[in-house]
């Protein structure tokens, strides 16, 4: 099991009014749906994932369990890219999704905050991932050769230092504190993105969706 970083935590505004919010609903409220944990659900795939060499059976590197997701960038940059699958058996109203938190380490390394960026993508069309999906716009906004959702990096997210090596953090990506996404109906996927220079190699564990409980 990796050491959990003692790092302190300071968040922008838009962040801590999101903690907030979440606070006073009481997190620990929240209903925890599993995306990754020894094994990777069976509702998701990593085969959109882009330039990244994956082993989804690691022993170095495990927050919990046995196992980790180890993801290795092969060229310049490199995605570890969840989808939801079109057979699965539960889809996300945004809604109700309140967070996406995994635990991440560099192993070896240190990953500086501002060199791993972490992006949530949705669909108006479908409850679940598919290829070029052009469901979801910004009215009165071009957006050609820009992503639609916002790739937002560690710092934002509350890790305000670089994590260091032989460390996980807890990292917590609340959806209504990322101010540049647009609006949307299911959330259909996320993705942590890297460039080999800055991150070769990283390690994800204990990946899930926080959810509003249902009514």
């Amino acid at each position: 099991m990796t050491e959990s970083s003692p790092i302190p935590i300071t968040r922008p505004n838009a962040t801590a009014i999101a903690q907030a919010t979440n606070t006073a609903l009481g997190e620990d409220k929240l209903v925890v749906v599993p995306v990754y944990g020894d094994s990777l659900s069976a509702d998701w795939s990593l085969e959109q994932s882009f330039q990244t060499e994956i082993d989804l059976l690691n022993r170095a590197y495990v927050q919990n369990g046995r196992y980790s997701i180890k993801a290795k960038s092969l060229y310049t940059t490199g995605t570890l890219y969840f989808t939801l699958k079109p057979t699965a058996k539960q889809m996300f109203l945004r809604s109700r999704v309140q967070g996406v938190r995994f635990y991440l380490s560099g192993g070896p390394l240190a990953i500086n905050n501002d060199a791993l960026t972490v992006a949530v993508v949705g669909s108006n069309a479908k409850p679940y991932w598919v290829d070029n999906d052009t469901s979801v716009q910004f009215d009165g906004r071009v957006t050609d050769n820009e992503p639609i959702f916002s790739e937002t990096r560690l710092s934002f997210l509350g890790i305000n230092t670089a994590i260091p090596a032989k460390k996980s953090v807890e990292v917590t990506v609340w959806l209504d504190s990322l101010l540049y996404d647009p609006t949307y109906k299911y959330v259909t996927g996320f993705y942590l993105k890297t460039d080999r220079a800055s991150v070769p190699t990283f390690y994800v564990d204990q990946v899930s969706l926080l959810l509003l409980p249902e009514r």
